[in-house]
């Protein structure tokens, strides 16, 4: 290598190698052995190599090494996110399932098989041992949405079930799904998803199922609780009717004109009696599932009224009815009772000591929905009291007046049958006002 090849060599790598032009070897041994590094490091300029194949050689070389670091890597980083993987799913409480949908078996991983009451080794892995621990009512419902997901016709897998448990009681299964391999052709290969046991989930909801009807059939009594004082009162007035009635009917049995009469007066206070009995008897039954048909809501507002007439009389507190003859609305009639018994109630109470009394039931539709309203003569309910009247046993009554459910079972009622129940500011009086969904429209039961 001649001197002028090493000049412009030597102060390129000097550069790189952060050093100056007042750094340079005195002796030749020292420019020897650098120059040969430098050779061996950089392989620039230097007319020893004997071809292009060296730097080929070397790149491949370097390729490899960096490949094997990266093959390190990511087998480190795969290894770090399996363990991350399967602590998530160990806090998850979830069990996984992996279906290969050619040979139709199925890996069921430990907690899987926990959520069953197994071990691992106890249960076969194929798709025969789920089945078979399905719910046979459920089974046919499960494999069919299966079906319809791999074949495309479903965007996705989101099933619940029940799978019998090794002690032979049932576990409510809530599974889902995703197609994770297909074939060149798009073919699915491989079904894998979790199973998680939300059986307690089940048994604390029917247990606020429980709790919710005992407090409806209490709000019942309490409303009952109201009225009985009156009931013999509001009997005997007709009774009183039909004795006199009866009496007379001897007196006048040559006057056909005022005989009828008396019978027409029998007959009327007879089926005066008949309707509040029934009323009475019908409110009185234990609450349970609601059971939506269609009813003419005109007809549960003459009722309710004749069951809160007694109260309304003392009161001195009218309660009348603005609604057409005949109003059909999907609902639980006896439910809606309980609601319109409520309000009612309340309404008669909130206006008691003022000059001006009267409670108003109105009823009618618009193209959406059926609309139901109670008013009262009293003043508006404020904000602040608005956020709490549906909260559970809040009450602004005194202390043995009132139990604070009737608000809060009526919202609860209202939202089984996703009505909405609002203050309805635009009057300047109390309007509580309800919204149903109009017949033909679908109520989600």
């Amino acid at each position: 290598m001649t001197v002028e090849k090493i000049g412009p060599l030597l102060l390129r790598q000097l550069k790189k190698s952060g050093l100056s032009d007042d750094s340079l070897p005195s002796d030749l041994e020292t420019w020897k052995n650098f120059l040969l590094k430098i050779e061996k490091t950089y392989c620039e300029y230097d007319e020893a190599r004997q071809s292009s194949d060296n730097v080929l050689a070397v790149s491949l070389k370097e390729m490899e090494l960096m490949q094997e670091e990266r093959a390190k890597l990511n087998a480190d980083v795969l290894k770090e996110l399996n363990a991350n993987l399967s602590l998530v799913l160990q806090a998850s409480d979830l069990g996984v399932w992996d279906w290969n949908l050619k040979t139709n078996q199925v890996i069921y991983d430990r907690r899987w098989c926990e959520i069953l009451g197994y071990e691992p080794n106890e249960l076969v892995h194929e798709l025969k041992t789920f089945q078979d621990l399905v719910l046979p009512d459920d089974i046919d419902r499960v494999m069919s949405l299966a079906g319809d997901y791999i074949s495309g016709k479903a965007s996705k897998f989101d099933v619940k079930f029940q799978m019998k448990h090794r002690l032979g009681h049932w576990v409510h299964i809530h599974a889902k799904g995703k197609i994770i391999k297909f074939d060149e052709a798009g073919k699915p290969l491989r079904f894998m998803g979790t199973h998680s046991d939300f059986t307690e989930e089940v048994r604390a909801q029917k247990e606020i199922e429980l709790q919710k009807n005992k407090l409806f059939h209490q709000s019942k009594l309490a409303s009952l609780g109201e009225m009985s004082a009156g009931i013999a009162h509001e009997v005997n007035n007709p009774l009183a009717i039909i004795s006199g009635a009866a009496e007379l009917l001897t007196k006048f049995k040559d006057n056909p004109e005022k005989f009828n009469a008396k019978v027409d007066s029998i007959l009327k206070s007879c089926l005066r009696i008949s309707k509040i009995l029934t009323g009475l008897k019908k409110f009185s039954r234990s609450g349970g599932s609601i059971q939506l048909k269609p009813t003419n809501l005109s007809s549960i507002i003459d009722e309710v009224i004749v069951l809160t007439e007694i109260k309304s009389s003392r009161a001195a507190t009218p309660v009348t009815r603005e609604s057409p003859e005949k109003l059909m609305l999907v609902c639980d009639d006896l439910s809606i009772e309980q609601v319109l018994i409520n309000l009612i109630n309340n309404a008669i109470d909130a206006v008691k000591h003022n000059n001006e009394k009267w409670v108003k039931v109105s009823a009618f539709e618009d193209e959406e929905s059926v609309i139901l309203r109670v008013i009262d003569s009293g003043k508006t309910i404020s904000h602040e009291m608005e956020e709490k009247i549906f909260d559970p046993f809040f009450t602004t009554k005194k202390v043995g007046e009132g139990t604070g459910l009737g608000l809060s079972i009526t919202k609860g009622i209202l939202d089984e049958h996703q009505a909405v129940i609002s203050l309805n500011r635009s009057f300047p009086t109390t309007c509580f006002e309800i919204k149903f969904k109009k017949m033909g429209a679908n109520l989600g039961t």
